[in-house]
């Protein structure tokens, strides 16, 4: 009886121990299947590595564990989380299907609302018909005339010119809308723009630098006072603020000197022309104004006439 127990816990051990060392064996060939799989997924990659930088035999040997590592890494991720990015992925192209949706019914409202464009066009051009009858020739001369005379020169130093000087503009603008009216390309804004310019070149040749500080003092005089209007400026209060415009004036008339010098020297470095061309943007007369009243304020009005006209300190 013993003996038949002994053997009975003989062979139950027996079968413990060979039901361990198959698992063993399983775990064992499954860590060797991944390490197989693992060491074919980094081949390019550690072969790439290997042309590129020519590793010694250590370094592959290293690189080699690197990139199983990382790759097991991945692998990891992708088991938890690829269902996740599988579900994103799906999102996105059904989002994607209805904006592709949707851009085609903007483009057939867009269409529709192209049509009804074109009717108001249409009436707007008959409408216009009707006013060039009632507006007389000499009126869009006028207009046309005066028109051009604003873009082939600044108000501010059209107003400092000597007035025979504004006679022959005035006279130059109006033969030019003239022409453009008896040869039908009133209408036409390059037509009317390239005219423009070309008096605008030779007007240019005319303003020295003595008239155009004239002109921007004025301008920027005559801005700034009217935004102290509510003020009471003494005498000396006026003098300064015209010192101030006409400093603002003279250095604005300088960089302009110095940028048409430099474009017309050939051998100009483009960053030289880089550097003026960022200065000048700086430096219209509206820029200046913003100055001018800035240092007012802070220099020239007293507290009273700060309080009288709403104005405050920068602190």
């Amino acid at each position: 009886m013993k003996n038949t127990k002994r053997i009975a816990i003989t062979l139950v051990l027996i079968g413990v121990l060979c039901g361990t060392f198959a698992l063993a064996q399983t775990a064992v060939s499954k860590a060797d299947d991944f390490r197989a799989k693992a060491e074919a997924a980094v081949r390019d990659r550690l072969g790439q590595l290997i042309s590129y930088y020519k590793p010694t035999e250590e370094q592959k040997t290293k690189l080699k564990e690197v990139l199983i590592a990382q790759d097991k890494d991945l692998s990891d991720y992708d088991k938890v989380y690829g269902p996740k990015i599988k579900t994103l992925d799906d999102q996105i192209a059904a989002i994607t299907k209805k904006r592709e949706e949707l851009k085609a019914e903007i483009a057939t409202l867009e269409k529709r609302k192209a049509a009804h464009a074109e009717v108001r066009a249409e009436l707007r051009l008959d409408h216009k018909a009707e006013t060039n009858n009632v507006i007389t020739p000499e009126q869009r001369l006028t207009r046309l005339s005066s028109y051009i005379r604003d873009n082939a020169i600044y108000y501010q130093y059209f107003a400092v010119l000597p007035k025979a000087q504004q006679e022959a503009l005035k006279a130059k603008c109006d033969a030019t809308a003239l022409e453009l009216l008896t040869t039908k390309k009133a209408d036409d804004h390059n037509a009317v723009y390239a005219a423009a310019r070309k008096i605008r070149d030779d007007t240019n040749k005319i303003l020295t630098p003595e008239l155009r500080q004239a002109g921007d003092r004025e301008y920027l005089m005559g801005k700034t006072m009217r935004k102290f209007d509510r003020i009471k400026l003494t005498e000396s209060q006026k003098s300064r603020i015209r010192d101030l415009c006409d400093r603002a004036a003279k250095r604005k008339v300088e960089v302009y000197a110095q940028y048409a010098k430099v474009g017309r020297a050939r051998e100009a470095l483009d960053k030289d022309r880089s550097a003026l061309r960022h200065t000048i943007s700086g430096m219209s007369s509206s820029s200046y104004y913003y100055k001018i009243r800035d240092e007012a304020i802070q220099s020239v009005l007293t507290d009273e006439q700060l309080k009288a006209g709403g104005f405050k300190r920068k602190s």
